[in-house]
């Protein structure tokens, strides 16, 4: 009988029905790859091959290869001759042979053979890792953006006769499959990985027009776990074929190994008429069983509520062929293996496994095996550093995107292997947020990239895991200079992936993090594109609270982060700012995070430091102190409670705060950015159990206003003992 793998399946749901895959990896130490030749000019040891076979009808059964040998137990579904250029964009290539049909009934691996052609002989190269889609026509070339990937593969099989591209089986990698235009800034998932050559971690940008198909691998498969520092990349490419949807259109690059010149995975070669011959073939693994519900590779399993300390889950499916006669369930957690086994037959072919993750910093394998009647056993399925733990989404402008400023340090330091997210943030194009999935660690500096959820949310996420000893996982849906209506849902489709709200929904969906009790809290941070126009700001937001806990449960607890300006660069401005203040009053289990301590301000973003990673301690503290420490919150931004006269003070005023109100520092200078229209402030004074008393250079006028603008840009302060700085206002002076 065939070897035959288990079906890749993505499912939706929450505990129950988490977003799955197979995902595989060993961990068995192999020596780093040395840089391979130019396939443009193979070596003398490289041993010649004749030029692919001439394309067979599909119907006769017939296709041979250079990489037969490795394809022993794959079908071959796809085969292209590829031309010297092409321009395929949105087209399906015109594939010699196209059996896809042949895996209809499933499939769990996918691989794939490069063959080139020169005088000398053919350099070939076979990849093979674990089925990216579970649709069969996505097993070839990703000439649309719905085909997109962008993420790891594990349990990765390499092969090539080209000298210096190391064999793999077992192994962990990073695939760049997509028909968009990419640059050098990543994701920050390859160790030495350059942000500015082509290499193993490029970015996907939204623009469609080049094409990259590329596998690389790591040379160790532990260096795919979690964030590393490295001088030199761990992860090197094996296959490449380039440039296949640009106009024009232009000369294709194709490579085996990494290419000698300035960027390593071949890109702007344009070396495709360098051979006689070309062909790229796709295979694809017949499944023995599909997989229902299992947790994928690097996942965080949401626990419900935030004390649980163990999450129960599932690992089921239906064995397909008959002659599979019992399932098994390995799972290892620091160094220790447990077995669970299933009996499965024609007439009983389910099976169901339960596994407890413990919510704590520790990650857990998981391996299914299916046993045959012949005594033979094969691999079908394997999700590795698994982890349970708690649930935060992101939401909002560029200031919720908080990338790395120009001339502002990196928030590199800050991230950890605990830190972790779902698919890609950028949000340009809806074809592509929806294509791109997987779980990676997550990143701050960079914008609309897989793995970016910001610089603050890479040091939230860094200080509230290694508080509370948890995994977090962050989701990022933000999208810069957008008003609020951009965020609305589609009240007739929730899902409409052509919307923001409906890309958020649909992301998390996959990720199994959208059902009740997923989700821990929603950040947000918006407001200055609605350049201080507070009603409709308030409108919008208020209906999008209602919304999100509509379809994330309706106690999901929200945080605002009241911006510094609205619209940017314009700090005179305040009743937007107000209206955020004021927002608890109108909404449920809402609170409201200040920004005015932070000098890292440049007028519209922020510096990482005094800035971003500031921001992102004062989110800590307060989810940490609200969330989950018992009792009223004792961790909140100065907000200020009413104004009133001083009566035997005729030109000062008291603005007393709400609880807690700690004692507050008031810079030299801060005077400056009070406001009380008639007068002029001349000094701020901190009085304990009394708030803050303003000196004016007059009696206080009647009907007197007074507002707190806070400093454009660095300034003086007035902060509380963490340095979280007085919420903005304009309040009446009773």
């Amino acid at each position: 009988m065939p070897r035959r793998r288990l079906t890749t399946r993505l499912l939706a749901g929450g505990c129950a029905a988490l977003a799955f895959a197979t995902v595989t990896v060993t961990l068995t130490a192999a020596a780093p790859a040395a840089a391979a030749p130019a396939a443009a000019a193979p070596a003398a040891a490289a041993p010649a091959a004749a030029a692919p076979a001439a394309a067979a009808p599909a119907a006769a059964g017939v296709w041979s290869t250079s990489c037969d040998a490795e394809a022993a137990d794959y079908r071959p579904v796809r085969a292209l001759d590829l031309p010297t250029a092409a321009n395929w964009r949105d087209t399906t290539p015109p594939y010699a042979l196209d059996d896809t049909a042949a895996v209809a009934g499933g499939f769990d691996r996918v691989g794939y053979c490069l063959e080139l052609t020169t005088d000398a002989g053919t350099s070939w190269v076979w990849t093979s890792m674990e089925a990216l889609s579970g649709d069969p026509g996505d097993v070839g070339l990703p000439t649309r953006m719905e085909q997109a990937r962008h993420q790891f593969v594990d349990d990765l099989t390499v092969a090539s006769n080209v000298p210096g591209v190391q064999r793999l089986d077992g192994g962990s990698g990073w695939v760049e499959m997509w028909p968009n235009q990419y640059d050098g800034t990543g994701s920050r998932q390859i160790p030495g990985a350059s942000d500015t050559a082509r290499d193993a971690d490029d970015a996907v940008l939204w623009a469609n027009g080049y094409g990259s198909f590329q596998v690389h691998a790591f040379a160790d498969a532990a260096d795919a776990r979690g964030p590393r520092a490295a001088d030199s990349a761990t992860a090197t490419p094996v296959l490449a074929v380039n440039a296949f949807t640009t106009p024009g259109p232009q000369t294709m690059d194709l490579g085996i190994g990494v290419a000698p010149g300035e960027n390593p995975d071949w890109t702007s070669a344009q070396n495709a008429g360098d051979y006689t011959a070309r062909r790229l073939t796709f295979y694809a693994r017949p499944a023995l069983a599909r997989i229902d519900a299992a947790p994928i590779s690097r996942q965080v399993v949401p626990r419900p509520g935030r004390t649980v300390t163990s999450v129960p889950v599932p690992v089921s499916g239906v064995a397909l062929d008959p002659d599979v006669t019992a399932v098994e369930l390995r799972t290892t957690r620091d160094g220790r293996r447990t077995t669970q086994r299933a009996a499965v037959s024609p007439a009983a072919p389910g099976f169901s496994f339960t596994v407890p993750l413990p919510v704590a910093l520790t990650s857990t394998d998981l391996e299914l095996l299916a046993r045959t009647a012949d005594g033979g056993s094969r691999r079908i399925a394997r999700a590795v550093d698994v982890v349970a733990g708690d649930v935060f989404v992101v939401q909002g402008q560029s200031n919720a995107q908080a990338g790395q400023q120009a001339n502002s340090t990196s928030s590199e330091a800050d991230r950890s292997r605990w830190v972790r997210t779902f698919g890609t943030s950028n949000n340009n194009n809806s074809r592509l947020a929806a294509a791109i999935g997987g779980w990676t660690y997550a990143m701050g500096d960079n914008i609309q990239r897989a793995a970016a959820i910001g610089q603050w949310a890479v040091r939230m996420g860094q200080l509230m895991s290694a508080r509370l000893g948890i995994p977090i996982a962050v989701v990022n849906g933000a999208r810069g200079g957008r008003a609020i209506g951009y965020f609305a849902r589609n009240d007739a489709e929730p899902t409409d992936g052509s919307t923001s709200y409906g890309m958020l929904l649909n992301r998390l969906t996959r990720a199994g993090l959208a059902g009740p009790d997923a989700i821990d809290a929603m950040l947000w941070y918006q407001g200055e594109a609605d350049r201080d126009r507070a009603d409709v700001h308030v409108a919008g937001f208020t209906e999008l609270v209602a919304d999100w806990r509509g379809d994330y449960g309706a106690d999901l607890p929200v945080y605002v982060h009241q911006v510094r300006s609205s619209p940017c660069d314009q700090a005179s401005a305040v009743a937007l700012r107000e209206a955020q203040r004021r927002l608890p009053d109108t909404i449920g289990n809402l609170r409201v995070l200040s920004t005015t301590g932070l000098n890292g301000h440049e007028g519209c973003h922020f510096h990482y430091v005094d800035g971003y990673r500031t921001f992102g301690e004062h989110n800590a503290a307060m989810l940490l102190d609200d969330l989950y420490r018992p009792g009223a919150p004792t961790v909140a931004p100065p907000d200020p409670r009413s104004a009133h006269r001083i009566d035997d003070h005729p030109d000062e005023l008291v603005v007393t705060l709400r609880a807690p109100a700690r004692p507050l520092t008031v810079e030299d200078g801060a005077a400056a950015d009070f406001q009380v229209p008639g007068a002029t402030v001349e000094s701020v004074r901190w009085q304990r159990g009394r708030g803050l008393v303003l000196r004016l250079d007059r009696p206080v006028p009647a009907d007197a206003t007074v507002a707190y603008l806070a400093h454009h840009g660095p300034g003086p302060r007035v902060v509380d003992a963490l340095g979280m700085g007085l919420l903005a206002f304009q309040i009446p002076v009773g």
